[in-house]
């Protein structure tokens, strides 16, 4: 294992006062300041890139390592499953449907809400079906709800960790 983890103290109280010192002057050490934080957000949006960039070449070329491996970490979170709800509660599904607003203006414009969407797309309206879980929470007990949410997962950014027989 050759890398190095950096050293963000050693690199602000050491070399960059020896690249780039800080002025004397108040006014020139806040523009001093100013400009660093500029670069240094350039700087983290560029290395951001880059690692995602390095991350796909060792998804792509399924890149192997001894001293290190790539977890893929998700997030898991639930939607409402609005078709079993449709077919088990038609009256509180009735009640709570609504869309997003988003895709509202997409069907009708700004100027409509959903009854003028259901009037327009009929059955095809259900593609743009929402029932948020705090709604749901209201009217279902703490047992009912699990059985009308969809545990759904979104990939996390993957990390590299070191792999443990490598120490």
């Amino acid at each position: 294992m050759t890398y190095t983890p950096f050293d963000t103290q050693t690199f602000l109280t050491t070399t960059l006062p020896r690249i780039h010192p800080r002025p004397a002057d108040a006014y020139e050490a806040a523009l001093h300041s100013r400009d660093l934080a500029y670069v240094f957000e350039e700087l983290h949006l560029g290395f951001i890139e880059q690692y995602h960039t390095d991350i796909r070449t060792i998804r792509d070329e399924n890149c192997q390592s001894t001293a290190y491996q790539i977890i893929w970490p998700e997030k898991t979170y639930y939607e409402v499953d609005i078709q079993k709800l449709r077919t088990d509660h038609p009256d509180l599904h009735q009640k709570l449907v609504h869309l997003r607003a988003t895709d509202a203006e997409k069907i009708l414009g700004r100027d409509y809400l959903y009854t003028a969407a259901k009037e327009r797309l009929g059955t095809t309206i259900q593609t743009y079906e929402k029932i948020t879980i705090t709604d749901l929470k209201k009217h279902l007990t703490a047992r009912d709800l699990p059985h009308y949410l969809t545990p759904k997962t979104r990939p996390l950014s993957p990390e590299i960790i070191p792999r443990q027989e490598a120490y």
